[in-house]
């Protein structure tokens, strides 16, 4: 996984990574301290104290992707899956090719009393590059989209019975005749969607070749790939929709470009940012704020947009690490939380986009921070002192392969 997606260590050059994969790039960054700007009036930067650590559990394989279930009454239950390379197993590709087997597990997990992890299930599948849930119900049902190393994506039901569990509804390869081929993450369209009757939706899919695939998932839950449009020279590392906009797509690659699409056009960008200085990483589109869009880089800065204006960010922000993930919270959709790889995890305040502040950092995880993700659950629902604000956080870490459960509090006592 590191050596696929690049490090943070040391200047920035291109390096030979340990794995081959199509067109490898792995980027190394100056580690550079972590500068907060100050806000008259707001708190200085908080620290791990602002977090709570309420439970781990030691996921055997390295872990990299986290994901609260997003749909009540599921919303004490979450996703956890991990990649591990079998560098001493290696299997044939049908052109003769021999590529590294790449093994993973989902462990789907729920939070009882005491904020105490409870496992329910693990399944044994291909190395997990990324997981998302349905935002809603799709024909009535919660759905979890997971893309892996074979280049497949699979779409898992959640079986609402007494001991819920996920279970296989659809798979699909991406491309079966490029060996080694990735599927590096997932997005749905669903963003935005109030209601559960919902029947279609989309998924974009990025890829090691550096291509988005849409596909479109009917109400059998079959999936039907639509488009596959040429995006970046290597990896694209990351695809999202504009939830405003389902017919827009952003990527982002390791030739450091993040582009916008538009799906009724040509198979060509509309356009096309430089500003990130190595490989874009991630973004994600806001929900409850139009035009508002983040991303993030192994440059270790936070970028925010304004996305009627992507020749130059709102803002930048560097926080101290490569940044693999940033979700917005689900609730005020003004706070980040960050995987900043080499520096642990990161919660910015974002009401100010032209001026976001980093207000705590999560630092108990001694190893690459890959995975994270917010609860949807309120604090009512998990704290008996409301006043603190609270967030249930879940966040996960590589080479020790290990996942913890803790709380952090939004409010500077």
């Amino acid at each position: 996984m590191e050596d696929e997606r690049g490090s943070s260590e040391g200047p920035a050059k291109i390096t030979e990574p340990v794995i081959t994969v199509p067109n490898p790039r792995a980027f190394q960054q100056t580690v550079a301290q972590v500068t907060v700007p100050t806000i008259p009036g707001q708190s200085k930067i908080m620290t791990s104290e602002s977090f709570t650590t309420l439970d781990t559990f030691d996921t055997q394989f390295p872990a990299d992707s986290v994901e609260w279930c997003p749909i009540e009454p599921y919303r004490n239950l979450f996703v956890c899956g991990t990649y591990h390379l079998a560098q001493e197993d290696l299997q044939t590709a049908a052109t003769g090719e021999k590529v590294p087997e790449r093994l993973g597990q989902i462990y789907l997990f729920q939070v009882i009393e005491k904020k105490l992890l409870r496992i329910m299930k693990k399944a044994h599948v291909a190395a997990v590059l990324d997981m998302k849930w349905a935002h809603v119900r799709l024909n009535g049902k919660i759905l979890l989209g997971v893309v892996s190393a074979d280049a497949s994506i699979e779409i898992y039901q959640l079986l609402e019975e007494r001991e819920p569990k996920l279970h296989l509804t659809s798979k699909s390869h991406l491309d079966g005749n490029i060996p080694g081929l990735l599927a590096l993450s997932l997005d749905w369209s669903t963003g935005r969607c109030k209601s559960n009757d919902n029947t279609h939706a989309s998924i974009v899919v990025s890829d090691s070749e550096g291509k988005f695939n849409i596909l479109q998932l009917n109400e059998t839950e079959e999936l039907e790939k639509t488009i596959s449009w040429n995006a970046h020279e290597f990896e694209a590392w990351i695809a999202a929709f504009d939830y405003w906009d389902t017919n827009i797509v952003y990527t982002g690659g390791d030739d450091s470009t993040f582009l916008r699409f538009d799906l009724r056009m040509s198979p060509k960008p509309v356009s096309i940012n430089r500003s990130h200085h190595t490989g874009v990483t991630s973004l994600h589109c806001n929900s409850s704020k139009e035009f508002s869009l983040a991303s993030g880089s192994y440059d270790e800065t936070l970028r925010l947009w304004d996305t009627r204006n992507i020749a130059r960010p709102l803002s930048e922000l560097n926080l101290g690490g490569g940044i693999w993930r940033l979700k917005w919270d689900p609730f005020f959709k003004d706070y980040l939380l960050a995987a900043c790889m080499y520096d642990g995890f990161k919660i910015i305040n974002c009401q100010q986009s032209s001026n976001p502040v980093i207000i705590a950092q999560y630092m108990e995880h001694k190893n690459i921070s890959y995975g994270c993700d917010w609860s949807f659950s309120t604090s009512e629902e998990f704290s008996p002192d409301s006043s603190k604000n609270l967030a249930l956080i879940a966040t996960c870490s590589f080479y020790d392969h290990i996942l913890h459960l803790s709380t952090v509090s939004l409010t500077d006592d």
